[in-house]
């Protein structure tokens, strides 16, 4: 399966802005636009080696030889400590296959190369020429990777690399049985895990602790609080990356309530406190003396009940430096599970539903939410998911996962969402919900919900000055036809809201004036059609806000008089919640505004 587009465009940013600098100059260099799209192909080996070889992009990009006369080896890179000398074909496109032409071209490049025959090849191998026969006398094994994007290797292209390898390139005993194929899920991977954060690997004594093995592996007993407030010290949000929220702040009842303890009551810890549950991908029993202690060394360690005990331990030790803890204890337990498994999701819903906790907060067991998290701050765009997430400041390339819902509803085309968002938001937020799984699918494109909140934005603005600027009833009436403008106004930036440009406010602003003034109009002169029963009860009436949405769409897409339009209002479909067609074909209608990117 190839990238998806606008990861294949997130991609090119990231190879643009991470690799690019570092690479070799062009051996033929033309105009400037034509050398940045050259440049930004050739760092794709760079950026395969780079998490092939875990390197860093610096030296990734300097083992590029990727120009005219390469023979198609576009990197070549030797890994000391596996003794391995790896030869890259890199094939940045975003759905054509790995062809037999490319092919053919790299396994002459690597019969060439192998057998010492440096004849005709570019400067760029040239100059490396004895660098490159010291790594072919020292090496070990060669390894043949193809790196590429699209649909896949092409049947014939796989045949002749799979030849290259069977005769061992001329008799290259060294070369790999199979080529590494580093492909589009792997490219993808790789573009997420630069914006990952670090598992936390750690080592906790616990006191008096039991076992089980069955369903799963956990360990229970009691540890230090001060071994909990270290990590928090060393690794911060990392250690609550599994949990729905991290830290919500000690001016909450409960956090105020833990710090008291712990100033005047630390030795009964453990008595009025609920505990604390982490999930481990692995644990290993270490030294200890029977049950009275054990260590363990833990690999993905990660709070997922318990964020705000330790948190708020974590600042009174801050706060207060000379308060004596030692005698605080706290109840834990840890479970070996993988957190993003089915198992770990339902242990981290159950060990916080007991709790107050806002439906929203369970986004965070979504990894949907974190992949998109990953994609946007590729885009200089900060994302957050969690409940508790410390942000600072006003920061306009800040989204917040509440308002990119209330942003991604307006795009869909059941018109009964502006009702039930007026009615209440929160429906919209529980993750087991059906709008909440209908906006956050797989196929949701980040760039897609950053422009979706832009526009979002701009119509909230556009609103709150009409809201401003008017008096009476017609205040009312836009004041209580937010979410309805919005879902009609959204439909004329679909294609721009779905491209893999993002959307830039300035331009948003100067050409959407003169639509949204056009659709204000035509609300209210709607809304002033309708006798009763006034802004605020037709916006939490179904009924009525479709009729005001359906006539709405109609004036504001130049269709009223379409004939179609008249056929599909008069077409009546048993079972359906309201006239699935007659909407569709609207929202289709919609006038584009382009040009905003």
């Amino acid at each position: 399966m190839p990238i998806r587009p606008e990861q294949f465009a997130i991609l090119k940013r990231h190879l643009e802005q991470i690799y690019v600098p570092h690479l070799p100059k062009l051996l033929k260099p033309k105009s400037e636009a034509e050398d940045l799209s050259k440049n930004i192909d050739r760092s794709f080996a760079a950026f395969a080696l780079d998490h092939i070889c875990q390197l860093d992009p610096k030296r990734a990009a300097k083992a590029v030889v990727d120009d005219f006369d390469d023979y198609g080896i576009d990197a070549i890179y030797y890994h000391a400590r596996t003794k391995t000398l790896y030869l890259v074909q890199a094939k940045l496109k975003d759905t054509s296959a790995f062809t037999q032409k490319e092919a053919l071209a790299f396994t002459q490049g690597i019969r060439k190369l192998v057998n010492g025959d440096f004849s005709n090849f570019n400067q760029n191998i040239l100059h490396r020429e004895t660098q490159i026969r010291g790594y072919l006398d020292h090496c070990d094994h060669v390894e043949v990777v193809v790196a590429h994007t699209g649909e896949g290797i092409h049947v014939h292209a796989a045949k002749a690399m799979q030849e290259l390898l069977a005769d061992k390139a001329g008799g290259e005993a060294r070369l790999r049985d199979a080529i590494l194929d580093f492909d589009a899920a792997r490219t993808v991977d790789g573009l997420h895990s630069v914006n990952a954060v670090e598992p936390v690997n750690c080592r906790i004594k616990l006191h008096n602790y039991g076992e089980a093995t069955e369903p799963k592996i956990a360990y229970y007993g009691t540890v230090a609080l001060s071994d909990l407030a270290d990590l928090h010290k060393k690794h911060g949000k990392a250690l609550y990356q599994k949990n729905i929220r991290t830290w919500l702040g000690h001016k909450t009842p409960v956090n105020e309530a833990i710090m008291g303890t712990l100033a005047t009551k630390p030795g009964r810890f453990q008595y009025l406190n609920n505990g604390v549950t982490a999930l481990c991908e692995e644990i290993a029993p270490k030294g200890g003396v029977k049950t009275e202690y054990r260590e363990f060394e833990l690999s993905g360690f990660s709070v997922i009940n318990g964020a705000q005990t330790v948190a708020s331990t974590a600042t009174f030790v801050a706060e207060n430096p000379d308060a004596d803890i030692s005698d605080a204890n706290v109840m834990i337990t840890l479970i070996k599970a993988d957190a993003e498994g089915d198992f770990g999701k339902d242990v981290t819903r159950a060990r916080n539903h007991q709790n107050d906790v806002k439906e929203i907060a369970f986004a965070a067991l979504d990894e949907e939410q974190e992949r998109i998290r990953r994609e946007l701050q590729h885009l200089d765009i900060e994302y957050v998911y969690r409940v508790g997430e410390t942000v600072t400041g006003y920061n306009p390339n800040r989204i917040m996962v509440a308002e990119a819902i209330q942003a991604l509803a307006l795009l869909e085309l059941d018109p009964r969402y502006p009702v039930w968002m007026k009615r209440s938001l929160p429906d919209f937020q529980k993750t087991d919900g059906e709008p909440y799984k209908q906006i956050f699918s797989q196929s949701l494109s980040s760039i897609r919900l950053a422009n979706a909140v832009s526009v979002y934005r701009y119509i909230r603005e556009q609103v709150a000055a009409s809201v401003r600027g008017c008096w009476y009833d017609e205040r009312k009436a836009y004041k209580h036809s937010e979410y309805a403008m919005g879902f009609v106004f959204a439909k004329q930036f679909r294609e721009v809201i779905g491209g893999n440009d993002l959307v830039q406010m300035q331009k948003l602003r100067s050409l959407g004036s003169a639509p949204y003034d056009k659709l204000r109009q035509h609300l209210w002169d709607i809304i002033q059609s309708i006798s009763w029963p006034g802004p605020l009860a037709i916006s939490k009436n179904q009924d009525r806000t479709l009729d005001v949405i359906r006539r709405l769409m109609a004036r504001q897409y130049d269709v009223a008089i379409d004939a179609t339009l008249k056929a599909l209002r008069a077409k009546s479909v048993t079972g359906q919640p309201y006239q699935v067609d007659l909407f569709k074909y609207l929202a289709s209608k919609a006038p584009q505004i382009k040009d905003v990117t």
